[in-house]
């Protein structure tokens, strides 16, 4: 939501991790707070996307009046991964799983358990906008298979040519877009309408068009 867009991506990294579909419902809150000069999309907001069935909710906030750099946090009862230009899992004080370890100091909760943090630096020449910066801040340029630094675009591309050589799907597919493209028109009606959104998963219709 807001200029540029953001929130399909956002969305989508997320959607690719933990397969999460179409909500049951979605509430939004915000509105031109900041850039007052004819904006017709919020620039401060706050979505809340229910999935009842999965036992799980997930908020999206976001504002275009302040820099400060937010990132992605999925949160269980065991521990909190935090997702960006490195990946780092951090047990929760109350956690069932590592209760054990916790008790006997194997570790804590002030340092992470897992840290996934490789070792990069943007090259002055296709670093050299703010559009790169960010998506490299993100996480979204490179990522670490079995030690090695590779380029994500490049994965992209390699996986969608053999999917036309050897036949398959690709993992970001027409499915995939369809979830995130229901989730986030349901985002938008939420906003216009001020009203809570619904998704019926058997009829694959909601109350979008009504």
């Amino acid at each position: 939501m807001g200029k540029g867009q953001l929130f399909t991506h956002e969305y989508d990294a997320i959607n690719q991790l933990l397969g999460i579909g179409i909500p049951k419902s979605v509430s939004f809150l915000g509105g031109v707070y900041y850039w007052k000069d004819n904006w017709d999309m919020p620039d401060v907001l706050t979505s809340v996307f229910d999935y009842p069935e999965k036992e799980l909710t997930m908020t999206y906030s976001a504002t275009l009046g302040n820099s400060f750099s937010r990132g992605r946090r999925i949160m269980g009862h065991d521990a909190t991964m935090e997702l960006g230009r490195s990946m780092k899992v951090t047990a929760d004080k109350n956690s069932t799983q590592f209760a054990n370890q916790l008790r006997n100091g194997t570790f804590g909760t002030s340092d992470p358990i897992l840290t996934i943090s490789p070792e990069y630096e943007i090259d002055a020449v296709s670093g050299a906008t703010s559009t790169e910066n960010y998506y490299a801040s993100r996480g979204l340029t490179d990522t670490v298979i079995n030690g090695l630094q590779i380029d994500t675009t490049h994965l992209h591309i390699k996986e969608w040519i053999d999917c036309i050589r050897y036949g398959g799907k690709p993992s970001d597919n027409i499915d995939k877009a369809f979830e995130e493209g229901i989730t986030v028109l349901m985002a938008h009606k939420s906003y216009v309408e001020q009203r809570r959104v619904e998704w019926d998963s058997v009829q694959r219709s909601s109350n979008l068009f009504c």
